[in-house]
C-alpha cells in the first residue's frame, strides 16, 4: 500500500505540473484603432481605419471593431473599406502614439505582474507563480489588469485575456472572446475548447503549413489533436511537431531560448519630394544612425554593412562591404556615404541600410583604427539623447534633415521612448 500510495502521489504530482494554470497572455484590441480612438473623443464609438495616408489605392493598417461589423480587417483596399462601412473615420498612423501607449501599458500590467516577454507592440506574456495558478486568483489578476488599463492607460485601451496550463495555450484562449474577454483553459475544458478551432487559430500554423496537414489527411483540429507525439513531429517535419503536440495537451514548455541578434537594420520609403541623390543620401544617413545607437546599446560591433536600394523604375541597387569591428558612427557614415556614390543619378523610392556580422565589444581586442575615445563619445552622445529626447545631440551630417525617416509602426522590435519621434 505504501508503495502504491508513493506512486499515486508521483502521479498527481505529474499531471499537476502538465495541466496548472502557469500562463497569462495580454492581447490588446485592435490597439492601433483604439489608441487612435482614446487620443481623438471623435472618433469614439465610430467605425475608424488607420491607414499609411489618405488615399482609395492604400490599404488598412488597422481597424476599430465598430470597423470590422462592416468586414473592414487588416489588409482592406482603402476604396473598398469606405465603400464596405459609410462613415468610416480615415486616420493617418500615428507611429510614435502607438510605442508611448505600449509602454504606458507595459508599466501598467508590471504594477499587477512581472511581463515574461514582451511578443509583440500588442501582446504580453506573464508567468503565473505559486498560489497565482489557481483559478481564481489567476482571474482576479485578470480583472486587475484590465482594471489598471483602464484608469492608467485609458478607457479605450482594452485587453483580451488568456489564461491556460502555457503560453501558446494562453494565446489561444485570449483569441476565443474579442473585445475585452477573459478566457481559461484548464484540464476540465481543454480539449472540447481546442476541437471547435480551425486549424489556422493555432499559431504557427498558416495557410501553407494548413495546406501541408491536408495533404497528410489532417484537415481539422480533432484530428490533430489525436496525433501521437512522433506523428505530430512527422507532420511538421522537424523538433517543433513534438513540441506543438506537447504544448496543445497542455505541457508546460518555457519560450525557446531567444536567438542571438544577427543584424540590425532600419528601412524606408521616400516621399516623392525625396526621390533624388541628395534627399536618399540624407534618409540612409538617418537609417544608419538608428542603427549604430542600437548596435552600442547592444555592446556589439558590426564588421559588415549592406545597403539595398529600390529605384522608381522598379531596379534594385544594393552592395555590401566589410570592415574591421566597430560601432563607430563617424566611421560608419563615411563608409555609406562611399557606397551611396554609385547610386548618382537614380531615383531611389525605398532605402535599407543593415549592420551585421557582430562580435562583442568585451571580446574584441581594439584594434589599431579603432579610436576608443570615439566610442566613448558616441556612447556618451546616446546617453544624453536617452534622457533629454532624440536629437538633443546628432551628427553635424544630420543637420539638413535630423527628423527625417520618423519611427514606423514597430510589431516585434519595439522601439525605446527614446527612439520614437
Amino acid at each position: 500500500m505504501g508503495s502504491n500510495a508513493l506512486d499515486l502521489r508521483i502521479f498527481v504530482k505529474k499531471i499537476y505540473t502538465l495541466l496548472v494554470l502557469r500562463a497569462l497572455y495580454v492581447d490588446l484590441n485592435s490597439f492601433f484603432a483604439s489608441c487612435e480612438q482614446q487620443n481623438q473623443p471623435l472618433l469614439r464609438n465610430r467605425p475608424v481605419a488607420v491607414v499609411p495616408l489618405i488615399a482609395d489605392t492604400t490599404f488598412v493598417i488597422a481597424a476599430s471593431y465598430e470597423a470590422k461589423a462592416y468586414g473592414v480587417k487588416t489588409g482592406t483596399r482603402v476604396g473598398d473599406a469606405k465603400k464596405m462601412c459609410p462613415g468610416l473615420q480615415l486616420v493617418c498612423a500615428g507611429h510614435s502614439d502607438y510605442v508611448k501607449y505600449h509602454h504606458k501599458v507595459k508599466t501598467a500590467i508590471e504594477t499587477v505582474i512581472p511581463i515574461r516577454a514582451v511578443r509583440s507592440i500588442d501582446e504580453f506574456a506573464c508567468e503565473l507563480t505559486g498560489s497565482q495558478q489557481q483559478e481564481e486568483k489567476a482571474r482576479q489578476l485578470a480583472l486587475k489588469i484590465k482594471e489598471v488599463l483602464h484608469h492608467n492607460v485609458g478607457a479605450f485601451i482594452k485587453a483580451s485575456i488568456g489564461i491556460a496550463p502555457n503560453f501558446l495555450l494562453a494565446k489561444i484562449a485570449a483569441d476565443m472572446q474579442k473585445p475585452n474577454g477573459l478566457t481559461i483553459l484548464d484540464h476540465n475544458n481543454l480539449h472540447d475548447r481546442l476541437i471547435r478551432l480551425k486549424l489556422q487559430d493555432i499559431p504557427g500554423i498558416g495557410p501553407r503549413m494548413e495546406a501541408r496537414l491536408n495533404i497528410k489527411n489532417i484537415t481539422n483540429m480533432e484530428q490533430l489533436l489525436q496525433c501521437s507525439e512522433q506523428h505530430t513531429r512527422g507532420l511538421w517535419e522537424n523538433v517543433w511537431g513534438a513540441r506543438m503536440h506537447r504544448l496543445l495537451k497542455g505541457d508546460w514548455l518555457d519560450f525557446s531560448e531567444d536567438s542571438p541578434v544577427k543584424s540590425i537594420g532600419h528601412q524606408h520609403v521616400l516621399p516623392p519630394q525625396k526621390r533624388n541623390f541628395t534627399g536618399g543620401l540624407l534618409v540612409s544617413q538617418k537609417l544608419l544612425w538608428k542603427a549604430a545607437v542600437r548596435l552600442r546599446a547592444k555592446n556589439m560591433m558590426a564588421r559588415k554593412m549592406y545597403l539595398s536600394i529600390r529605384l522608381t523604375d522598379g531596379e534594385r541597387f544594393f552592395k555590401e562591404i566589410s570592415f574591421h569591428p566597430t560601432q563607430d558612427s563617424g566611421f560608419l557614415l563615411q563608409k555609406l556615404k562611399e557606397m551611396y556614390q554609385a547610386t548618382r543619378g537614380k531615383k531611389p523610392r525605398k532605402i535599407s541600410v543593415t549592420l551585421f556580422d557582430f562580435v562583442k565589444e568585451t571580446e574584441q581586442q581594439l584594434s589599431f583604427f579603432e579610436n576608443d575615445n570615439r566610442n566613448r563619445i558616441y556612447k556618451a552622445v546616446d546617453a544624453i539623447n536617452q534622457r533629454y529626447g532624440r536629437n538633443t545631440v546628432f551628427s553635424g551630417s544630420l543637420l539638413d534633415d535630423k527628423n527625417t525617416a520618423p519611427t514606423r509602426i514597430a510589431f516585434q522590435r519595439i522601439p525605446g521612448l527614446d527612439e520614437v519621434d
